[in-house]
């Protein structure tokens, strides 16, 4: 077997190692040999997508950055995202800068596209689900991404999405719900172990209204994904405080306690089911049950919640629940939070650890946990490993009866043999790899490492320890520890063979790389692999030859490097307790003090002077860079005096602007008074002919109702005289016909008696009065025929008097055609009114594109400023790596920084001085429309004086019908018509 270590192989077991010999043979074979069997390390693929998005950021390349993420998502086997933010902080700081500036671009797109009618259904899904996307990159990368006090871009976002939650709550609801839960995902998970992010939002201006839509929120729905995300965002920001004691009161803990367990059972049922995420990135349900259980440690920050979830009648059930989860056969979103709930459970007190640790003895599932450490993806490896040495602690006590029976410990027979197999394949890692950087990002050193530590922590029992002695095959440590050596003597000084040790080859890679490599990197699974070791020794059923070999191979110059490395180690306080502890063992077993010590001071001592040979490299380039901060200082001192001059020109150039403004403005208002002055004037004109004219038709209209009324009257009495006519001549006629009847009867009287002559006498004088009386009529008559005469007369004198009045209206007509004429003149003055607006406008689009020449100028100056901020962005991550030593050099770059915020102070001012001049532009352009407007309004005036006029020349056109003769009765109803 390739390796450091030949591992023993029980009665039964598999051949797991090869013989001295054939490594030795494998040693001689030569070059060929080695190449044939060596392991070369792929370089990280997510690593080179964020370095593609940083240098070329667009679309394709967050596509192709989102792809991998998804891909990893489903396969799920991948520790290259859960520790990328751990072991390249500053890389995954750039990464969420440039999200949060792409998050908000899309963000306002959006908006914009949305309130907007003109945009397609299929660009407004493709907006939609870019943003979506962007928004799940930031959760994966800021999740465990120590931000601070947030940047710019990341504050940008922050008041972005609380802006868009507010207004959601308020106005009843999100159309997207998804949407709405990725930003209440996105606040929450920023708040999370950032306390500048907390400070950040608590002093936004809005933060109260904040408040008061994630309350809404929460009283308005049932979906446990609103529940969850508003109340882990109340609870990390005013937990602590009076609000969050209100908000958080004994029944609102409890319904939350109730809401946080039934989600994790999988039993939560709120109606909607339609609305989950089916994103790739985003698996549903497993972010949201370790969303409930981060909800459950931010409440248990207050002691009197701790007490209430001791006592909660679901916390073993469910704890229970998920240690049965975790075996080597079981789901992998289960596991994944069945560890990530026991790790988070058991850091909030020592009464969660103990009933842990007691379920753990009454199920008799150790072994079957320790199996997950050896689960196919090494990130659930990683992690039950870490759950494993949060469970073991420092108290012994506790963990004591689970190895207890013997029979227990024997089921770990099978994992320790596995653990040490994992350890034997990352020797072969180890020596093929070309740099720290790789076997950093390697999941097999990663998951060595942690189990290497399990299983260092578990050897401080008896019983465990006994076990490993028994697997483990001590007797060919020493061969194989000095391995190394005979490849040396055999071959040359730079041929490695791969069974050598990897704890001498670890200790190698620290004498010979980069000084400044060793602030980076320290050999962790030879630290662990060393106090694994260290932690065999104390077993008494070792025998002495054995334990003779281990205690000289720890007492070689390689262990004493290790241990070196490990003692000053500057972010693991654990692991230097434990060296510290460790080296107190070893002085105190032996037998000559002074040597041994002597022998760990030379490797500590060996490993500070590389330490100090990085930190004199440090303090070099620290002094080149304050070097080149001072030239940079030098350039930003002309940039300022340059932008000092150009705000002096800017200033020159907008008090021209102004003054020119001012000139046209008061040019503008003669002229607008002007027209409105002779606007008025016309007005007038207009409404005093038009007055004129009315007064002229009603008189004239009530003479002609007079007139009409007196000719009706004459027209009755001619019809009464006409009629009284036909009744003359109807007696005349009976009279007639009378006189004829009696001059017949007086013939006959006459030839018959001689006496009727006397009665024809008396009958001739009534026939004589007959015809007196007849003259009367006639007289009568001929007096009516004179009155009808005169009558006609008169008809003749009101026809003379009604040409006189037509024309007086042909030369009123002649009168509106002049009012018309003037009329034209006035709209050709309006032209010409519109022509010098057109001019204005011309000359205000000029000064806009001077305006827009001048924020060029300014954006360059800009982008110039931001690339020395970032150079000083490099300066400042080189010089934060010596923070400690380097408090003068500090000083320096602090007063660097002042003067780059004062000028940005001063751009910022600059840049609210643009705003006013465009504020002060746009203020003229709305002069210049409600000139418009006013202008619209007279022609709209001019147009009705237009209306009357025409109303007054068809009332022109019924007096003239009337006075040519028509009837009276149409004349009255077209008027009627058309008033």
């Amino acid at each position: 077997m390739n390796g450091s270590f030949g591992w023993w192989k029980p009665p039964g077991a598999m051949d797991l190692d090869i013989s001295v010999a054939e490594s030795l043979a494998a040693g001689n074979a030569g070059r060929h040999l080695d190449k044939r069997k060596s392991v070369v390390l792929p370089p990280s693929r997510l690593v080179d997508f964020v370095h593609n998005l940083l240098a070329t950021p667009s679309r394709d390349t967050l596509k192709q950055l989102y792809d991998f993420v998804a891909l990893y998502g489903r396969k799920q086997h991948s520790s290259q995202l859960l520790f990328f933010s751990a072991s390249m902080p500053t890389l995954s700081l750039r990464l969420l800068d440039l999200l949060a500036d792409h998050i908000v671009q899309l963000q306002s797109s959006h908006e914009g596209t949305a309130s907007g009618s003109s945009s397609t259904s299929a660009t407004k899904t493709g907006d939609s689900k870019s943003l979506k996307e962007a928004m799940e990159l930031f959760y994966v990368f800021c999740k465990d991404t120590p931000i601070g006090y947030p940047s710019h871009a990341v504050g940008k976002l922050l008041q972005s999405q609380v802006g868009c939650i507010i207004s959601s709550a308020m106005n009843g609801g999100s159309e997207d719900e998804s949407m709405l839960k990725l930003q209440l995902l996105l606040v929450a998970v920023t708040l999370k172990i950032n306390a500048g992010v907390r400070i950040y939002v608590k002093e936004m201006q809005r933060v109260k209204e904040f408040y008061r839509a994630l309350t809404i929120l929460l009283n308005s729905t049932e979906d446990a994904e609103f529940l969850v995300h508003s109340m882990t965002i109340l609870a990390r920001l005013v937990l602590s405080e009076s609000l969050g004691a209100k908000l958080f009161s004994s029944k609102n803990v409890e319904q939350a306690f109730e809401l946080v367990f039934t989600v994790l059972e999988g039993t939560w049922q709120d109606g909607n089911a339609a609305s989950t995420s089916t994103s790739p990135v985003l698996v549903q349900p497993l972010h949201l049950q370790i969303a409930c259980v981060d909800l459950l440690c931010d409440l248990a920050e207050q002691q009197s919640i701790v007490s209430r979830l001791e006592q909660h009648a679901k916390v073993v059930p469910v704890t229970e629940s998920f240690l049965l989860a975790i075996h080597l056969n079981g789901n992998f979103e289960q596991i994944r939070v069945a560890m990530h709930y026991l790790s988070s459970i058991v850091a909030l007190g020592p009464q969660f650890r103990k009933l842990v640790i007691r379920l753990m003895i009454e199920q008799d599932v150790f072994h079957r946990i320790m199996q997950v450490t050896l689960y196919p993806s090494k990130t659930i490896g990683i992690l039950c490993a870490r759950m494993l040495l949060r469970i073991i602690s420092d108290d012994q006590r506790a963990m004591k009866n689970v190895f207890e029976p013997a029979s227990k410990t024997q089921q770990l027979s099978p994992v320790i043999a596995g653990i040490l197999r994992c350890i034997n394949d990352a020797s072969s890692v180890v020596q093929n790899t070309e740099s720290f950087e790789q076997l950093c990002a390697s999941e097999t050193y990663q998951h060595s490492v942690e189990v290497c530590q399990v299983l260092a922590k578990m050897c401080e029992f008896s019983t465990v320890r006994a076990l490993c002695v028994q697997t483990i095959s001590l007797n060919q440590v020493k061969v194989v520890c000095y391995q190394k050596f005979l490849a040396i003597e055999l071959t040359d000084a730079h041929l490695y063979l791969q069974t050598a040790s990897l704890i001498q080859v670890e200790s190698g890679q620290l004498g010979s790389v980069d000084p400044q490599s060793l602030l980076r990197f320290y050999p962790r699974l030879s630290i662990n692999l060393v106090m694994l070791l260290a932690n065999l020794m104390k077993e008494k059923s070792m025998n002495d030859k054995t334990k003779r070999t281990l205690n000289q191979f720890l007492q070689s110059s390689e262990v004493s490097l290790i241990l070196g490395s490990a003692f000053f180690n500057r972010t693991d306080k654990e692991m230097v307790v434990n060296t510290l502890l460790l080296m107190q063992h070893f002085l105190s077993e032996s037998n000559n003090k002074r040597f041994n010590a002597l022998g760990l001071a030379e490797g500590i001592v060996n490993f500070g002077q590389r330490l100090t040979e990085a930190t004199e490299t440090l303090q070099s380039e620290i002094s080149s860079l304050e070097a080149n901060g001072d030239s940079q200082s030098k350039v930003i001192e002309k940039l300022q005096a340059e932008i000092q001059q150009a705000l002096k020109l800017h200033q020159e150039a907008k008090n021209r602007h102004d003054q020119e403004l001012k000139e046209l403005k008061h040019k503008f208002l003669d002229q607008t008074r002007q027209k409105e002055e002779m606007l008025l004037k016309t007005r007038e004109m207009y409404e005093a002919k038009i007055r004129e004219l009315s007064t002229q038709c009603e008189s004239m209209g009530q003479i002609m109702n007079k007139k009409l009324s007196t000719l009706q009257h004459r027209e009755q009495l001619l019809q009464e005289n006409r009629m009284k006519q036909s009744l003359l001549e109807d007696e005349n006629n009976e009279l007639k016909r009378k006189v004829q009847v009696l001059e017949l009867r007086l013939e006959e009287v006459a030839q018959s008696h001689s006496v009727v002559a006397e009665e024809m006498k008396i009958r001739e004088r009534e026939l004589n009065q007959f015809r007196e009386e007849m003259v009367a009529l006639s007289t009568e008559y001929t007096s009516q025929q004179e009155d009808l005469q005169n009558a006609q007369n008169q008809v003749k004198k009101l026809q003379a008097e009604l040409d006189d009045k037509e024309s007086a209206s042909e030369n009123t007509y002649k009168e509106l055609v002049l009012l018309a004429k003037a009329h034209k003149t006035i709209a050709d003055e309006r032209d010409e009114l519109l022509q010098e607006l057109e001019n204005i406008r011309e000359e205000v689009s000029s000064l806009e594109s001077a305006n827009l020449s001048i924020q060029s100028k300014l954006q360059e100056r800009k982008e110039y400023s931001d690339q020395l901020e970032r150079k000083l962005g490099r300066m400042e991550d080189a010089v934060s790596v010596n923070q400690n030593a380097l408090d003068d050099e500090r000083e320096k770059r602090r007063a660097a920084c002042r003067d780059l915020d004062e000028l940005r102070k001063a751009h910022r001012k600059l840049e609210g001085e643009i705003a006013m001049f465009e504020i002060r532009a746009a203020e003229t352009r709305l002069m210049v429309e409600s000139k418009d407007d006013h202008i619209r309004k007279c022609e709209e005036e001019v147009r009705q004086l237009s209306n009357e006029i025409a109303k007054h020349s068809k009332l022109q056109a019924l007096i003239h019908q009337l006075s040519s003769g028509a009837d009276a009765n149409s004349i009255a109803g077209a008027y009627a018509r058309d008033s």
